[in-house]
């Protein structure tokens, strides 16, 4: 017998296999939408993080990277500075070292031939008393050898002598007339000297020739009877030193001026030498010669005749100045920023070396140096305005 439910039990069982079923599917194709979104989800967040390290993380470290170059830059140049100033103390030292001692083997030494000399000559020589003596005796007994000989009598030997000194009396006053026309001369010749040595002081300054010869301060509008009479001055101060009269040491580096202006300049750095013998402290001629022998492709010698002058006063910056330019020329940049430095240090308010310096500083590949100078630069030409 049949239950009146029975299929309706069964209707109930299909229907939820179906729903199971059903279901079952649905949860599938659910789980296939949820790994797309998250795909899609990942490749985004990717694309965004490559976005974000590219436009912003990456400029970072590349201007970490820069600053670091500058910032090793920058160090070099401190070392190569600090260097170069150990390298000049170590310099100094050792020539004060060689300048003001000398080794105690070398003075045994010394001391040692001399002895060994002496000691030769008292075997080999007589003493002077000695030969004087024999000098004496020879003398004596030639003189009496004469008188002997001649058989002059004591009053022909005294006429003899009272001629002879006639003669001689004769022969001094005729030599002290020559002296006093010479001396007289001399004296008129040392005044005359004295007159020209003013002179030529005066006429180059009232033609406006400066005491030194730098780019900046060369007289460019000197006019040909000027100097004409100028070289005449000096010419004649020339011949008087033919004289043996010595000239005043400034006059040496007046006339250096005038020949340098006469284009003479191997007159000039003879002139301007001489008055450096003279006078050890003469800083204006060491800085002419400096220029004059860079002018004339001597440049080892400019070097070392301004640093002697640096030696001399290290707190005179235009020997600094044109040290730094011979060096600049040399293509020596270190050398070259190291004296323009040394001229800042001594006179800040030079505005056109922070200009120089910048330059240098940018061959050098020091940019932050370089960018530094030039607004120092900036802002002192805007103050000067």
């Amino acid at each position: 017998m049949k239950l009146p439910f029975e299929n309706l039990f069964k209707r109930f069982e299909n229907v939820t296999k179906v729903v199971s079923s059903s279901s079952k599917s649905t949860f599938i194709k659910t789980n296939k939408q949820l790994s797309v979104i998250l795909i899609i989800v990942f490749a985004v967040s990717a694309v965004a993080l490559f976005c974000y390290w590219f436009f912003k993380e990456r400029p970072y470290y590349n201007n970490l990277l820069a600053e670091k170059d500058e910032l090793i830059r920058s160090l070099k140049f401190t070392r190569d500075k600090q260097k170069k100033i150990y390298e000049n103390a170590v310099d100094a030292y050792e020539k004060k070292l060689t300048n003001e001692y000398i080794l105690k083997s070398i003075y045994d030494d010394k001391i040692n031939d001399y002895e060994q000399k002496l000691t030769s000559y008292k075997n080999d020589y007589v003493s002077k008393e000695e030969h004087q003596k024999q000098v004496a005796e020879v003398e004596h007994r030639i003189k009496e050898e004469s008188l002997a000989k001649e058989r002059l009598s004591k009053e022909e030997y005294e006429k003899k002598i009272i001629a002879l000194e006639q003669k001689v009396s004769i022969m001094e006053d005729k030599n002290i007339d020559l002296k006093t026309t010479l001396q007289e001369s001399t004296e008129f010749i040392r005044g005359e000297k004295e007159t020209l040595e003013d002179l030529l002081l005066l006429e180059r300054k009232k033609a406006f020739i400066p005491s030194l010869i730098l780019s900046e301060t060369r007289n460019k509008t000197l006019t040909g009877s000027v100097l004409k009479r100028l070289v005449a001055i000096k010419d004649k101060l020339k011949s008087i030193e033919e004289m043996n009269i010595v000239l005043r040491p400034d006059t040496y580096f007046e006339m250096g001026l005038i020949s340098y202006y006469d284009k003479q300049h191997d007159e000039a750095i003879e002139q301007w030498e001489s008055a450096v013998s003279l006078n050890k402290n003469n800083l204006k001629a060491y800085i002419c010669l400096g220029v004059v022998y860079s002018e004339e492709n001597m440049s080892d010698n400019a070097v070392k005749i301004l640093k002697r002058a640096v030696e001399i006063n290290p707190k005179y910056a235009t020997p600094h100045l044109v040290l730094a330019r011979i060096y600049e020329q040399k293509g020596a940049l270190d050398d070259a920023i190291y004296e323009y430095a040394t001229v800042l240090e001594i006179n800040p308010q030079t505005i056109d070396i922070y200009n120089t310096l910048g330059t240098l500083y940018e061959k050098k590949g020091l940019k932050e140096e370089a960018k530094k100078s030039f607004a120092q630069y900036e802002k002192l030409k805007g103050a000067n305005k």
